[in-house]
């Protein structure tokens, strides 16, 4: 299990973006996640000025850093969106996903597509909208093949998207999509806000999802502040270990205060719930 920091560029301060992720240059943020206790990031580009992949192999190959899943979330963050009513923004989003695509590519990593699809079309039928999403994820489908990356489709709440709000239906996208390179992945702020229940929403990606972003809907990282969380953590990993559930995690900073303590802390808990012992 590898455990992961969502992360970003300076700029990223700047955005009102819905969760607190670390930032700084690519070897800062591999250096400090590795420091703090943790295997890696999770990494948010600009999909208008993607990096180039090299430097962040230096940093890796520097620090030991790995980076198992790309975040897509700034092209909600900027004000673009995959389904989008203007053609030229839906087509300026759609390449900006291509290049977090190639990016990824060049390190065998899945790209997360969450808020970034939008929260649809104003006055499109269901119909309408489900025969655009199929076109722009067969397109970027076709796109990560290529490239040699990983689509996950992530289940996402009524207030960011109209499109795929619970597991089951995510689900039924990646068979409709058909792709080795369109999958799934689980959240667990939707698991507690949607789902019938989060056994329930674990329990329908089929053993598909390889990877989870772990807060609490507080969008506090787990384990910091156990007389105020929600969610049962204990719980909701002995559901993803009866499910065989092996990929990878990210985690977010705190909300507020110094991010370095809550972080080890954070990743220390979350070691001994994983941990087969336990």
């Amino acid at each position: 299990m590898k455990f992961c920091l969502f992360a970003s560029t300076p700029d990223m301060l700047q955005l009102d973006f819905v969760v607190k992720v670390l930032t700084g240059t690519p070897e800062e943020l591999c250096q400090r996640a590795i420091d703090w206790g943790y295997d890696g990031i999770e990494f948010m580009p600009d999909p208008e000025r993607v990096p180039e992949p090299g430097v962040f192999a230096s940093a890796f190959r520097q620090t030991g850093a790995v980076m198992p899943a790309v975040n897509s979330g700034r092209i909600a963050a900027q004000g673009m969106a995959l389904l989008h009513e203007d053609a030229s923004v839906r087509r300026n989003s759609i390449e900006g996903f291509k290049r977090i695509l190639d990016f990824a590519g060049y390190f065998k990593a899945r790209v997360g597509l969450g808020a970034a699809r939008g929260p649809g079309i104003r006055g499109a039928s269901k119909e309408e909208m489900e025969q655009l999403a199929e076109e722009v994820f067969l397109e970027l489908a076709e796109h990560a093949e290529k490239a040699g990356a990983v689509i996950m489709l992530e289940a996402t709440e009524s207030e960011f998207t109209g499109l795929a709000n619970t597991n089951e239906e995510a689900m039924a996208w990646v068979e409709r999509v058909g792709s080795p390179s369109f999958s799934v992945m689980l959240d667990t702020h939707q698991l507690w806000t949607v789902e019938p229940s989060i056994e329930h929403g674990i329990r329908v990606t089929k053993g598909q999802a390889q990877h989870i972003h772990l807060y609490d809907p507080s969008r506090w990282p787990p384990g910091v502040l156990p007389d105020k969380e929600a969610l049962d953590w204990p719980h909701i990993v002995r559901v993803l270990q009866a499910e065989g559930f092996q990929g990878s995690a990210s985690v977010v900073i705190v909300p507020e205060g110094d991010p370095e303590p809550m972080a080890r802390k954070s990743v220390a808990y979350l070691r001994r719930l994983f941990s087969p012992a336990e």
